[in-house]
């Protein structure tokens, strides 16, 4: 964070609250994968080895549909089941691993394959192919290595002031209904730790509410490097979408 603020000279204590909670707490139409089986997806992850969550997800559409259908899954280290801070955050880890929302990893280190491993799941069991997948640069070659075992293409998107009209992007479809995340409560949680940084130019990146490190926001910053994709591979994707 430190590097970001110097760099792009956003101030650390202009953070505001990013989105209203009516923005991002919708009724949605239940989906699931069986729905979109044969399709192609955008694919992201935000990574973490120690202290956050890691969590991945896949944009999925259909054709003359401007809706995006999100699918996601969490993992995390067990020690974390009783981080009194995150529980009083609003934390409710076990209560999402037996929703199956979240994997627990035992050890002091989350095996990173495992996500790409993720990726590979949803090919096998459901065909569906991911077009391409974004990640940020940490924790990354354990991810990149396994990735390219799988020939899957991947692109590495840095976080930052490159994210800033992808996370106006989201905003905007959140406040549109146009982004169905079946409620997934750990994405909810998520979206509500959000917070935003805004620099004298106008650009904008995703902080935690009150610099509060147990306001865990990394589904969001997940879903802002997927909608970074979808901005750049937009016409490609929907080609794809169109011969479904």
């Amino acid at each position: 964070m430190h590097t970001l603020c110097k760099d792009f000279n956003i101030k650390q204590n202009n953070a505001q609250a990013w989105l209203m909670y009516e923005d991002y707490n919708y009724e949605q139409e239940p989906f699931s994968l069986e729905d979109f089986r044969g399709s192609f997806c955008l694919g992201a992850v935000d990574l973490s080895a120690t202290t956050d969550m890691c969590n991945a997800k896949i944009l999925l559409m259909k054709p003359n549909d401007k809706k995006k259908y999100i699918h996601t899954h969490y993992w995390i280290l067990e020690k974390k089941l009783t981080d009194s801070d995150d529980i009083s955050a609003g934390a409710k880890y076990q209560e999402w691993a037996r929703k199956g929302l979240l994997t627990i990893h035992d050890g002091n280190e989350i095996d990173i394959t495992k996500i790409a491993d993720w990726f590979y799941h949803l090919y096998k069991d459901y065909n569906i192919k991911s077009y391409i997948t974004g990640y940020d640069q940490r924790f990354s070659k354990a991810f990149t290595d396994r990735m390219s075992d799988f020939s899957f293409e991947i692109e590495m998107i840095l976080q930052g002031k490159v994210l800033s009209n992808a996370m106006k992007y989201v905003e905007a479809d959140l406040k549109d209904r146009l982004i169905n995340y079946n409620n997934n409560e750990v994405d909810k949680w998520c979206l509500g730790n959000s917070a935003v940084e805004m620099d004298n130019l106008g650009n904008i990146m995703c902080v935690k509410v009150k610099k509060q490190a147990s306001k865990r926001i990394d589904g969001a910053i997940t879903l802002i490097i997927l909608y970074e994709l979808y901005r750049r591979y937009r016409s490609e994707f929907h080609k794809l979408i169109d011969k479904e």
